[in-house]
């Protein structure tokens, strides 16, 4: 199956349709650094760390609780303690790639692996949850393997058209589904830095 052909079975928005969303919510394509950016001031040590369990435990989770867990996480990791986290409706497989990681410090998902690398901010990968085939008016809660390839090379195109990096790209449109078509009660489009500022001046008014 083509792009083409791909697209006209889905009826997938048009590339300039795209470009106007990402154009529109481009005030959000640096979701990604600025994510980068706090756990690199919060976890230092830790930040490679941190990040691979952002990664994993980030299947359908709101960004919130994601950082949570991730926060408990990484410290049951550290200190050898027994974890007894529930990850929500993915607590299966988390848990799976969790085990998995803990071996051999890799994990499974071209989500979860494209979220690690967007996060690293390395270019030409995309992150493509529920939210980015919304985006894509693909009404699934995974991709397929033509949804990856084409949404991929779609997502890329608009980044050489705008001279945006893929994952720039794919925030702006992540925000644009979350705004415009989320019939949940999970709203938010901050980034990781805005929840991980609020945790710990919390916990220094706890203390």
């Amino acid at each position: 199956m083509n792009l083409k052909n791909w697209s006209n079975k889905n009826k997938t928005p048009t590339v300039n349709f795209l470009i106007d969303k990402t154009l529109k919510y481009n005030s959000f394509k640096d979701w990604y650094l600025n994510s980068n950016k706090i756990v690199k001031q919060y976890y230092p040590k830790d930040f490679n760390l941190f990040i691979d369990i952002l990664s994993i435990t980030s299947p359908l989770t709101n960004v919130k609780l994601n950082l949570i867990n991730t926060i408990k996480t990484v410290d049951n990791i550290k200190y050898k303690r027994t974890n007894t986290i529930i990850y929500g409706l993915a607590n299966k497989s988390i848990r799976t790639n969790l085990d998995k990681y803990n071996k051999i410090k890799k994990f499974s998902g071209v989500k979860i692996n494209n979220f690690a690398k967007s996060l690293r901010l390395i270019d030409g990968y995309v992150c493509i949850d529920t939210w980015m085939l919304k985006a894509f008016n693909l009404k699934r809660h995974a991709p397929t393997k033509y949804g990856i390839k084409y949404i991929t090379k779609i997502v890329g195109k608009i980044a050489n058209k705008l001279d945006m990096k893929t994952y720039e790209v794919q925030a702006c449109l992540w925000v644009y589904a979350k705004t415009e078509i989320n019939g949940t009660r999970f709203k938010e489009s901050h980034d990781f830095s805005y929840y991980l500022k609020s945790y710990f001046e919390q916990t220094k008014l706890d203390v």
